[in-house]
């Protein structure tokens, strides 16, 4: 088991140096283009102190997941702004938690990360990204562990860790990548493999009201990826509701 992980991981990293990688998928039923849009074209739209509109950056995470597998518009109470509280909550209370940390303290909000070299990301965020790269294959109770990890770090107020975690158009060197980039190389996955999976749709709408409690917990085909994908899409509502949270101007 521990040598198919770290094939897998290798697989990741081999192709972590083009998160975009939308050469791939010519004549797939779901081709990259009609999902995934590079942030270079949206670089103009980025505010003078070199930062994109937070409705741009909450757009980005909303849309980051294509809508031929989102199925949280097909239940009530499963929307975007459901995270909105929790999201500024947590963040209040993250802030409180840090006030007296001078780390914090002494970045002024408008610094941003310097060019290194060569960039590593740590061990403690290597293991998040790396199992977040993995939420197609993990089981569905570890990914919600990751994502409710990830989502704490998110929450930390410091500025490096806002741009490097939640900044989608955040400029990356080879071989570098962000939590966005591995968002996007697992999307690129899933949107492969859910060409094999039939009756995708219906089976993954089921499966989404099975977690909600809504339908019976009986056995589904490929329930392991299935469920992966609704954590993802609830992921990425909630980067979106930090996001907005984190990056919206205070009130005068």
């Amino acid at each position: 088991e521990a040598a198919a992980d770290s094939e897998l991981l290798d697989e990741a990293e081999e192709l972590e140096d083009d998160p975009f990688f939308t050469d791939i998928y010519v004549g797939s039923r779901f081709p990259a283009a009609d999902w995934l849009v590079a942030p270079a074209t949206t670089q103009a739209a980025a505010k003078a102190d070199g930062k994109p509109g937070v409705n741009r950056i909450v757009h980005s995470f909303l849309c980051l997941v294509p809508d031929a597998v989102k199925t949280s518009h097909l239940v009530a109470g499963s929307g975007y702004d459901t995270y909105l509280v929790d999201a500024h909550r947590s963040f209040q209370g993250c802030c409180a938690r840090a006030a007296t940390w001078s780390r914090s303290q002494r970045h002024g909000a408008q610094e941003r990360c310097r060019p290194v070299v060569d960039f590593y990301e740590g061990d403690f965020l290597r293991m998040l990204l790396d199992r977040m790269s993995q939420i197609l294959h993990q089981p569905y109770d570890l990914n919600l562990q990751i994502t409710s990890v990830i989502s704490e770090v998110a929450l930390f107020p410091h500025p490096q860790l806002d741009e490097y975690v939640l900044d989608p158009y955040v400029s990356l060197g080879p071989g570098c990548r962000s939590l966005f980039s591995v968002i996007v190389r697992v999307i690129g996955d899933l949107m492969q493999r859910i060409q094999r999976i039939p009756q995708f749709e219906a089976k993954l709408l089921l499966v989404r009201k099975q977690l909600m409690g809504l339908e019976p917990e009986d056995m589904v085909d490929h329930a392991t990826i299935l469920k992966g994908v609704i954590v993802l899409e609830e992921f990425c509502k909630e980067l979106a509701a930090i996001s907005f949270v984190k990056y919206s101007p205070e009130p005068d």
